[in-house]
């Protein structure tokens, strides 16, 4: 893991890197999943495309909203979208976690899911705060 969290610059530029390279393309796509959705590799196989760029992951109650909304438009998520066959998503999550250990990719999947959830804690506590304060307007 990196010593600090990667910021959001970071993990864009690392995506279009990849996105690039013929070879990373399709690797490229489950990066940006996971960074978007802050999810392991093996917990988004057989997910599906929700109302509003959610995913809905079987086994969940809920759908998983991406923090960043802009990334699903930014990385043409639901448009590159690989495959859809388990046996393809095994591969994929395989040559990532290649791409990973021959350092094809700086950032690793625990970096990757750390800033996620950093960055999904700062904006409860922000929206909480904007909650508990009164609005200008309303203290005159």
């Amino acid at each position: 893991m990196s010593q600090a969290p990667p910021v959001d610059q970071r993990i864009v530029d690392e995506y279009f890197q990849l996105a690039s390279h013929r070879k990373t393309k399709d690797v490229a796509w489950l990066y940006g999943m996971v960074a978007t959705y802050g999810l392991k590799p093996d917990e988004l196989e057989g997910f599906e495309w929700a109302v509003g760029n959610t995913i809905h992951i079987p086994g969940k109650k809920r759908t998983v909203r991406p923090l960043h909304p802009q990334w699903v438009l930014l990385f043409g998520l639901k448009e590159k979208q690989p495959c859809k066959l388990q046996s393809c998503w095994e591969s994929l999550s395989f040559f990532l976690y290649r791409s990973i250990a021959y350092q094809d990719v700086q950032l690793n999947v625990t970096d990757l899911l750390l800033a996620y959830r950093i960055r999904k804690n700062y904006s409860r506590s922000f929206k909480k705060q904007r909650q508990s304060v009164p609005a200008f307007a309303e203290t005159f």
